[in-house]
């Protein structure tokens, strides 16, 4: 069992690395950069640019879909811009690479909705966007075959402990529901493992 958890701008912090050291089975990053994050620039602004002039939303599909292919995770978790580069990654990738997307705070995601990943997704809304309307988006995704939308009580960002919209709260019952969907996927594959190993003796 496999989780590949994929960053926001920030990238690979010691936030994020306490968050999937809370996640059980085996865990990979994929940061928009080369190198983990160390002293880190709170100012959201300042750090989106940096993400721009260094990555961008494309290249960082790019990382996410070798990441992917290198990894072959059975469950991803995306944050922010990770959450929308995993969401164009797995629509992108010819087969399903992975059983399960897990999506936080995905705003980009509103230039993207005519994709559709090869696997099951569940998306967690702030509760509202500053730069636009989420009713539209969550309306039309809620009516995608496999996804499903929960808007929440929170801002973006509610995840991130460099965030000024953090939410311990909200982190620790959203790690408990990551952690949640990783112990199914752990039942899931030992079943599908089960029932393989019962069709090779039959045949």
């Amino acid at each position: 069992m496999i989780t590949l958890v994929v960053s926001d701008i920030f990238g690979q912090t010691k936030s994020l690395e306490g968050f999937v050291n809370e996640l059980d089975g085996s865990t990979a990053i994929c940061s928009p950069y080369p190198f983990r994050q160390g002293h880190i620039d709170r100012d959201e602004p300042l750090v989106y640019q940096q993400f721009i002039e260094t990555t961008g939303h494309d290249k960082y599909v790019e990382k996410v879909v070798e990441a992917i292919s290198s990894k072959q995770p059975d469950l991803i978790i995306g944050f922010s811009a990770g959450a929308v580069a995993s969401w164009r990654a797995l629509a992108a990738m010819p087969i399903k690479s992975a059983t399960k997307l897990i999506a936080f705070y995905p705003g980009q995601i509103r230039n993207h909705l005519q994709l559709h990943p090869k696997c099951d997704v569940d998306i967690y809304f702030p509760y509202e966007e500053q730069h636009f309307d989420i009713k539209p988006v969550i309306e039309h995704l809620s009516g995608v075959h496999g996804v499903n939308c929960y808007r929440t009580r929170y801002s973006h960002g509610f995840m991130n402990s460099l965030s000024e919209n953090f939410c311990a709260q909200a982190y620790q019952h959203y790690t408990r529901v990551c952690q949640g969907n990783i112990e199914e996927a752990i039942k899931l594959k030992l079943a599908n493992r089960r029932i393989k190993s019962g069709l090779e003796l039959t045949m």
